[in-house]
């Protein structure tokens, strides 16, 4: 499983629950691109070794198309991370 680290931007509410909100990526031309994270699937907390992390299933639109990709959000160290790559392309008619 491939973790790299990213850029999100989140806000919070006043019960203190964070919501991402954008994530920056490197393309393929190796220039950051800012994507607006379109909807949270899910969202769920988890340990992995003791280290608490909530993991949020997001769609970001690149292009005309939706994808779908897992970031986490580590509590102790403020860090986000990508945890796999870009997948399920949910296809539109422009995606075709």
């Amino acid at each position: 499983m491939n973790h790299m680290p990213v850029d999100v931007i989140a806000t919070f509410n006043v019960q203190g629950k964070i919501k991402p909100n954008y994530i920056r990526l490197e393309d393929d031309s190796h220039a950051l691109q800012t994507y607006k994270i379109e909807s949270i699937v899910y969202s769920k907390e988890e340990k992995y070794a003791g280290v608490s992390v909530l993991l949020f299933c997001c769609n970001i639109k690149l292009g005309n198309c939706m994808q779908m990709i897992n970031i986490k959000y580590h509590i102790k160290t403020h860090q986000w991370v990508m945890v796999n790559e870009l997948h399920e392309t949910k296809e539109t008619p422009e995606c075709l």
